[in-house]
C-alpha cells in the first residue's frame, strides 16, 4: 500500500469487490439513536450474510472460561498452543457466531486451537469490562496451554493490544499479538482522522462516509468509555501507553480506506522503535470489516491466510498448514 497521508492530488478508490458490496448493501439504523437490540441484529445479520461457509475443524466445545463464555475451536484434537480471539463490533455488538468464520480460518491455517471469547458489551457494561473479560481468558488459557497469543479485529484488536500491554506489566508471556485494523486512539481530531473526513466525503459515491465514520467512532468511543478522562488510559487507548517496550511480537492489518488506518500504523512505529518485532500488512482499497468477509472479498482469504501464518511461527513447534479458501 503506497503512502497516500500527504498526497494532495490522490483520491481514494475502492477495489472493486468493495464497491460492489457497498452498492449491494442496504441501509443500517444509526446507532447513535437506534435502540441497541436493533443495532445488533442488523450487524449480526449483515456479518453472517458475507462470512461463508464454516470450515470444517477437529472440534468445537462451549467453554466457560473462569466465567466469560466461549468456544475453543481445535483443527486436529491434540493442540497445546492456543489462540485467545475477541471479536470485533464497536464493543457493543457482535457475539460467538459472527466471530465464527474467522475462529475456524485462523484454527485451521495457523494449526492452533482458538479461544473464541464472548466478552461483555457496552452500554451495559462499558470499561473496563470487556477488557477484564479478556484478560480472564487469557488467564484461563495459560493453565490450560502451554503457550497463548492473543489477536482481535477492530474493537477486538483493541482488546488484544491492551492484553498486551497488560501482559508486559504483569510480566505474562505472550507468544503474538494480531492485530486486526484494531481501535487504538480515542483522540478525535488527530491529523488523519481530520484529513479522513473531507477525503472520503462521497467515497465509493456514499454521500457523508467520512463524517459518518467519525460520528460513528465517536459514538463508539463514549458508549465503552463514558468517562472522558479514562479514554486515553492505556488499557481503553493502547496508542497513548506510555511505554510499549517488552509487549509480545505483532502482526498488524489494516485497509487502505479506514478510518482507523493512520492510528494502526502509527502504533506499528511505536513498536518497532521500541525493538518489538512487527508485521504490517495493508490491503489496498479495502474498507474496514473485510477480515470476515470471506464470501465476497478475496483479500479476506488472503488476509486470514497471512494472519494464520504470523500466529503459526509464533508456536515454532507447530508444522505448516492447508491455505484458507471458501473455495474448500
Amino acid at each position: 500500500m503506497r503512502d497516500v497521508g500527504h498526497d494532495e492530488d490522490w483520491t481514494p478508490r475502492p477495489h472493486e469487490q468493495v464497491q460492489d458490496f457497498l452498492d449491494s448493501s442496504g441501509p443500517s439504523p444509526d446507532p447513535w439513536s437506534a435502540d441497541i437490540a436493533i443495532v445488533r441484529a442488523d450487524a449480526r445479520e449483515k456479518v453472517l450474510a458475507v462470512s461463508g461457509e464454516p470450515a470444517p475443524v477437529a472440534s468445537v466445545e462451549s467453554i466457560g472460561a473462569d466465567g466469560v463464555p466461549a468456544r475453543l475451536y481445535r483443527p486436529v484434537g491434540a493442540e497445546r498452543e492456543v489462540l485467545v480471539w475477541a471479536h470485533g463490533g464497536g464493543w457493543m455488538h457482535g457475539d460467538l457466531d459472527t466471530a465464527d468464520c474467522v475462529a475456524r480460518a485462523l484454527a485451521n491455517r495457523a494449526a492452533c486451537a482458538v479461544l473464541s471469547i464472548d466478552y461483555r458489551l457496552a452500554p451495559e457494561h462499558p470499561f473496563p469490562a470487556g477488557f477484564d473479560d479478556t484478560w480472564t481468558a487469557i488467564a484461563w488459557a495459560r493453565r490450560n496451554f502451554d503457550r497463548v497469543a492473543v489477536g482481535g479485529d477492530s474493537s477486538g484488536g483493541n482488546l488484544a493490544a491492551a492484553a498486551a500491554l497488560k501482559a508486559r506489566d504483569e510480566g505474562v508471556e505472550l507468544a503474538a499479538q494480531l492485530l486486526v485494523y484494531p481501535v487504538l486512539d480515542s483522540t478525535e481530531d488527530t491529523d488523519y482522522k481530520v484529513a479522513f473526513r473531507q477525503r472520503y466525503a462521497t467515497f465509493a459515491g456514499r454521500p457523508g462516509f467520512g463524517a459518518n465514520s467519525h460520528r460513528r467512532l465517536e459514538h463508539i468511543w463514549e458508549t465503552y468509555v463514558p468517562d472522558p478522562a479514562a479514554r486515553k488510559a492505556p488499557y481503553a487507548s493502547p496508542l497513548h501507553a506510555g511505554s510499549v517496550d517488552g509487549v509480545a511480537p505483532a502482526t498488524i492489518i489494516t485497509a487502505e480506506h479506514d478510518f482507523l488506518r493512520g492510528e494502526a500504523e502509527e502504533y506499528a512505529e511505536r513498536l518497532r522503535t521500541a525493538g518489538v518485532p512487527v508485521d504490517l500488512a495493508g490491503y489496498a482499497g479495502q474498507i474496514h470489516g473485510f477480515f470476515e468477509m470471506f464470501s465476497v472479498m478475496t483479500d479476506a482469504q488472503r488476509a486470514v491466510n497471512v494472519a494464520g501464518d504470523a500466529v503459526r511461527r509464533a508456536f515454532p513447534s507447530i508444522q505448516p498448514s492447508k491455505e484458507f479458501s471458501c473455495d474448500r
